[in-house]
């Protein structure tokens, strides 16, 4: 039996496995891929310690220190959680099962979709969740950015230097993002921005996206904006199913409920990072989280467990 399974490999599950391995505790870390949403983002410029620094580059250097200390990730997918008598058994995609006395989620969140008709149909054919991916893909086109949030923001600021024309839409009366990126970005000629509008359906040819029929709340009318990408940036949906499995408690937006020392409703399981209900949803929070998380995970082991009920 292991004493701890970490089930998640982005920001907080990789600093709570580095805080493990310093702890020399008996440990896994269990993840589908590394890095988490952290592979897809553009610059990151709000990192202590990096002026300026890409995701990709962000997630080698923390490959490079579990690396160094000795961390060996298990790629693979846990898909089941079942409580024993003592402990936790988990089973893998693969098949393998893992036996642990406390088991630490920090399974982030997925990008949330608009739900609406063409939106499945279009996905990589003009329907984009990745504008770090994706963004090079649409020279000299025009495209809409769903979202009015920093990652909306963030999308746009990316595309900039690729698309003819970028609507920026937002179905709130206001912008959400951070001051400094509202002012680089509306700024700028070729942004058009569109609040209270949401989007009702995406139309495309045999091909990719061709238009949007949006809807215009204030006032109110329907109409077709002519675009050939559509990057959606409108939230994220925990990964807490398995977490919930347990019996945890969540949020009506499904995040895991934690206390301050990141345990949940449930004896022996804690959580960290972007599937909890933490306020802030960025990457150095993340980390902080996650190393909050095991010194947590450390000190009941070595005391006692509990829970917050």
């Amino acid at each position: 039996m292991h004493q701890l399974v970490i089930i998640g490999g982005g920001p907080a599950g990789i600093s709570a496995s580095i805080y493990a391995q310093r702890k020399r505790m008996d440990f896994v870390l269990i993840t589908r891929e590394i890095g988490g949403q952290v592979i897809k983002a553009g610059e990151i410029e709000n990192y202590l310690g990096y002026a300026m620094v890409d995701g990709v580059m962000f997630v080698q250097r923390m490959m490079e220190q579990m690396e160094r200390l000795g961390v060996k990730p298990i790629l693979d997918e846990v898909v089941k959680v079942e409580r024993l008598e003592e402990g936790f058994l988990l089973r893998t995609f693969s098949g393998k099962e893992y036996v642990s006395k406390v088991v630490l989620f920090c399974t982030g969140a997925e990008h949330r979709k608009l739900e609406v008709p063409g939106e499945r149909e279009y996905t990589g054919r003009g329907v984009s969740y990745c504008y770090t991916c994706d963004a090079p893909f649409f020279k000299d086109v025009d495209v809409l950015v769903v979202g009015g949030g920093n990652a909306g923001f963030e999308a746009v600021d990316q595309l900039i230097n690729y698309a003819r024309r970028i609507y920026l839409m937002e179905i709130g009366e206001q912008f959400k993002a951070d001051e400094v990126l509202r002012e680089k970005v509306l700024s700028i000629q070729k942004v058009v921005p569109l609040l209270r509008h949401r989007v009702l359906e995406i139309k495309g040819d045999k091909r990719n996206v061709k238009s949007v029929l949006i809807e215009d709340l204030n006032p109110k009318r329907v109409y077709k904006l002519e675009v050939e990408g559509v990057f959606v940036e409108v939230g994220l949906k925990p990964n807490s199913e398995l977490a919930k499995s347990l019996g945890v408690l969540t949020t009506q937006k499904e995040e895991i409920i934690i206390d301050c020392n990141n345990r949940t409703s449930e004896r022996g399981v804690y959580a960290a990072g972007d599937c909890t209900n933490v306020f802030a949803k960025q990457i150095i929070t993340a980390a902080g989280d996650g190393a909050k998380a095991l010194l947590s995970v450390y000190h009941d082991l070595t005391y006692g467990i509990h829970s917050w009920i």
